[in-house]
């Protein structure tokens, strides 16, 4: 029997209170498209370089202003959330609280909850009219020091270098077979008979899965050595005058490779070697230099000029 009209307006202007609700607990939040200076179109690439851009701006070593420290913690929050798939999203369905419960809930041991399931009682199945995305998983970032001078930070300079990875096998496609008991890369899913009745969804680690619905065949003759080979490329490492010890340099995606997975980031962590005359704070280069006073004249001596005073 259908629910009379009368009901169904009232379900419906109470779902439209509380989107009102909702929207004026995302505007309230912070915007973190408008605290990197991005549109919310922004591709990735263009979030990255906003902020670098802003926390070079706000860096506790460089901005000694007050607030500038709390700033530059937010700045790199709202990068984390808006580089990361699956908080994006939540973040620009549901806004910051929404991401707040969301967290709180993995926190708490996963599960639905906050906006999805409100919506849920009413048989309208959340925001999106469907379910959640399962986020492509990405092999592990590689961090490589980079040892470089005062000179080369304070100069600027460009570095050429081979790195060494693992790249698929070329013909990596031919060695998958179908199984359906592959959820992802390396996890594998199966139903256990626990009581006549009664079954038990069971996780398992299991490298042979390579992807949702796919395993690796073993002893496969397209591939003899292995899911990869090894790749030797070569890299143009650009170093921007006044960068800082600890800042990255980036390569998206050159990390290795593996079935069924993106390849994670290449990072080149600046390191900066300790100089015998200069030190440095911040943008301020400081030096210690010896002066005698002959006849006269003022000799002012550095490693790299003299200065004559008559």
């Amino acid at each position: 029997m259908r629910p009379p009209i009368n009901n169904l307006r009232t379900q419906l202007q109470f779902l439209l209170t509380l989107l009102a609700l909702f929207t004026n607990i995302i505007q309230a939040a912070q915007d973190f498209y408008k605290l990197l200076g991005v549109k919310r179109s922004a591709t990735q690439k263009e979030i990255k370089k906003a902020y670098r851009a802003k926390s070079l701006q706000y860096h506790p070593d460089k901005n000694k202003e007050e607030g500038a420290a709390e700033m530059f913690a937010e700045i790199a929050y709202a990068y984390e959330v808006l580089t990361d798939e699956d908080k994006k999203e939540i973040y620009d369905r549901h806004g910051e609280e929404g991401l707040k419960q969301h967290e709180q809930g993995q926190g708490q041991g996963g599960g639905h909850g906050g906006f999805e399931d409100i919506f849920s009682h009413f048989g309208f199945g959340g925001f999106g009219g469907g379910g959640r995305r399962q986020r492509e998983q990405s092999t592990p970032n590689v961090d490589v020091p980079l040892r470089v001078t005062m000179k080369q930070l304070y100069l600027g300079d460009t570095i050429e270098v081979d790195y060494i990875r693992q790249t698929l096998c070329v013909n990596w496609q031919e060695c998958m077979k179908n199984n359906q008991e592959c959820q992802g890369a390396g996890i594998k899913v199966r139903m256990q008979q626990i009581a006549p009745g009664f079954v038990q969804q069971v996780q398992q680690r299991d490298e042979r899965c390579v992807a949702a619905g796919k395993m690796w065949r073993s002893n496969c003759r397209e591939c003899p050595n292995g899911q990869t080979q090894e790749e030797k490329i070569q890299l143009t490492i650009d170093i921007n005058k006044g960068m800082y010890p600890g800042e990255p340099i980036t390569f998206e995606g050159v990390a290795d490779e593996k079935p069924g997975m993106t390849a994670g980031d290449l990072n080149f962590v600046i390191v900066q070697e300790q100089d015998d005359h200069y030190h440095r704070d911040g943008d301020h280069l400081y030096v210690t230099v010896s002066f005698v006073l002959r006849e006269g004249r003022l000799y002012i001596y550095s490693p790299f000029f003299i200065i004559f005073i008559f």
